[in-house]
């Protein structure tokens, strides 16, 4: 190889892979087209006008519950982001050896790094330009109005400054179903499409600033060093932090009306909640693997333990969105619970917003599991010479079967609880445990009667119970490289 890597010779290098880049090009233009799809979805509910629609969905007729839709949409591009970048490592034994090739020809560490980042700006793209083209295919598919029922609110200010008089009216007409009547900005369509494969390029080039490539091979440089305590002691502080501020501010009797201190201070503790449980799962790992692997009784356990304590990291990176996923949406039935018990049963509308809020949470929880999917098949690959030794020394694949399936379940649980946990103490913490109804009678006299805000017990048991449920279904599917992996020739194949 003489002079230096042009841009276009890079993406064809990238392109010149086997079966294995292939797939990881697939997985990741999934994601992308997801993410991508998501992120204009948010975008159009944004550019809703008063005067759009009507619309079937309630929610979208509400401008003020906008912003929680759109929320709610850019949460769930977290665990599909994540899903782009666990997809990044499959393959890597090959890719390495590709690269390292590229060296040997007489490629720099520069165009080594244009190839790797190539590949990943290319599959991220043509997942973006797909979420654009199933965009636009919606748009029409979805944008034939129907004759329907919804609901037509009118806002008028009252003379002197009194305020707004809100007024609902049931209509029945012409109505969409989805916003395919508004459209963002081009520049926003742009500049939101170019978004995840410019993020997928700069994350590989960041990854890649651990990686030695030389002509001869591959060298990570991986942490040897124990996992930290100080995540798990972050999350602890975050979650009795939580589970006390409620009590605290009765204390010290604070008032929370118009004030945006404590509220703040709500959030913060959340997000250190949040990172204390995504970077504390290694230590978690580490220690379930050491507590478990002295007291194993069947080999599957054992050899699960001991995986888990020899790399606690790589468990702790399969589960961080997937916990982020169970965290937030734990969060989201303590929310749900307190608005039920502030609402009149008899009026639907916020159940049913908040029964769309649980359909994005499934969605998030299926994208997290299948960024699970692939770190299990990854680690099928990688260790498939040891695999091979286990069964030619006489262990039956069934045995290696259920040792994988133990090693995402022994920190799954532990974590999902820890998680779910969390979630409801900092729902509970924020919005209280009581609620006080005033009603008036006829004589104009008030009546006040305090309300418990009840523990969505059901709601978590669910969301928690589904998280390992499906996990496992999911996580089965990687069952099917372990056959090939566990073949005696692969002894002579290369780490």
């Amino acid at each position: 190889m003489t002079g230096r890597l042009t841009w276009p010779t890079a993406l064809w290098l990238a392109a010149k892979g086997g079966r294995s880049d292939v797939v990881r090009i697939a997985l990741t233009a999934c994601g992308s087209a997801i993410g991508t799809l998501a992120l204009l979805v948010a975008a159009t509910v944004i550019s809703i006008r008063p005067d759009d629609g009507p619309y079937s969905i309630q929610v979208l007729e509400e401008q003020g519950l906008h912003v929680g839709v759109v929320i709610a949409l850019v949460l769930l591009c977290i665990p599909v982001l994540a899903f782009v970048g666990q997809c990044s490592r499959v393959g890597a034994p090959a890719r390495d050896r590709r690269l390292a090739a590229i060296r040997l020809a007489g490629g720099t560490p520069r165009d080594v790094a244009r190839v790797a980042c190539g590949e990943a700006a290319v599959a991220a793209g043509i997942g973006a330009v797909g979420g654009l083209a199933v965009y636009l295919v919606g748009r029409i598919v979805l944008g034939t109005p129907f004759v329907g029922t919804y609901t037509r609110i009118t806002e008028i200010e009252l003379p002197g400054g009194g305020g707004l008089n809100i007024s609902q009216e049931t209509v029945t007409g012409p109505v969409l179903r989805l916003p395919t009547d508004v459209l963002p900005p081009l520049w926003v369509v742009v500049v939101l499409v170019l978004l995840i494969p410019v993020a997928a390029a700069a994350f590989s080039r960041l990854a890649l600033r651990g990686v030695t490539i030389s002509p001869f091979g591959v060298v990570r440089h991986r942490r040897i060093r124990p996992p930290r305590l100080l995540p798990a002691i972050l999350f602890l502080v975050g979650v009795v932090a939580l589970a006390s501020f409620a009590t605290v501010t009765k204390a010290f009797d604070i008032d929370l009306s118009g004030v945006a201190a404590p509220a703040l201070a709500v959030l913060a503790l959340f997000l250190l909640t949040s990172v204390g449980l995504v970077l504390g799962t290694a230590a978690l790992a580490a220690g379930i693997g050491g507590l478990v692997a002295p007291r194993a009784r069947r080999p599957a356990v054992l050899i699960a333990a001991r995986r888990l304590a020899a790399d606690p990291f790589g468990a702790s990176r399969a589960f961080g969105a997937l916990m982020l996923t169970v965290l937030i949406g734990a969060g989201a039935q303590g929310v749900r619970a307190n608005i039920l018990v502030s609402t009149d049963p008899s009026n639907t509308f916020y159940r049913d917003t908040l029964d769309l809020v649980n359909l994005v949470i499934v969605v998030a929880v299926v994208v997290a599991a299948l960024g699970l999917l692939v770190v299990a098949a990854e680690g099928i690959v990688a260790r498939r010479r040891s695999l091979a030794a286990l069964t030619a020394a006489g262990t039956p694949v069934g045995v290696l079967r259920r040792a994988v399936l133990t090693e995402a379940l022994l920190p799954l649980l532990p974590t999902s609880l820890l998680a779910a946990t969390a979630g409801a103490l900092a729902a509970r913490g924020l919005l209280g445990t009581t609620f006080t109804e005033t009603t008036f009678d006829s004589a104009g006299q008030p009546t006040s009667r305090i309300l418990s805000v009840p523990v969505p017990w059901a709601e978590l048991g669910v969301l928690v119970a589904g998280t390992l449920v499906v996990t496992l279904l999911i996580t089965s599917i990687s069952l099917l490289l372990l056959r090939s992996s566990t073949d005696p020739s692969e002894l002579r194949a290369a780490a």
